[in-house]
């Protein structure tokens, strides 16, 4: 169809087909689920993002079981938990059929930040517990 306009410009429609535009994609799932125990001995489940899971406030010299939920194909990967701040980690060196590599996390007695780098071969996490010093508790 054409429609004339001043100055001698022309105007062409045409119909033509539209094709639908696939559906936008939601953003990938985390890789990993982190489940943990708090310093006020809750359960609680966590998500990596970009590599980085939301801090864990514990007590001082608390003995806290991570348990790592990796998608189930990862079964049978090497997985290394290595602290980065102080406090010692144990357990934890294989994903298991389940998806699940467990281990557990010392921080030492100083209030703080402790680091623990999560390493498998294609993937790296970092957690980040917090020791509350007793003395002086976070206001709510």
């Amino acid at each position: 169809m054409n429609c004339w306009l001043p100055l001698g410009l022309v105007l062409t429609t045409s119909l033509s087909t539209l094709q639908a535009s696939p559906p936008a994609t939601a953003s990938p799932a985390p890789s990993l689920e982190v489940i943990v125990r708090n310093g006020a001995d809750k359960e609680k489940h966590l998500f990596s993002q970009d590599g980085v899971v939301p801090v864990v406030m514990v007590r001082p010299n608390q003995t806290v079981p991570v348990t790592l939920q990796f998608p189930i194909g990862a079964a049978g990967t090497p997985v290394a938990a290595t602290p980065l701040d102080g406090g010692r980690t144990e357990g934890g060196n294989v994903v298991l059929p389940t998806g699940r590599a467990m281990f557990t996390f010392s921080p030492g007695a100083l209030p703080g930040r402790y680091r623990v780098e999560v390493r498998t071969p294609g993937e790296h996490h970092l957690l980040e517990f917090y020791v509350v010093d007793p003395a002086h508790p976070p206001r709510r």
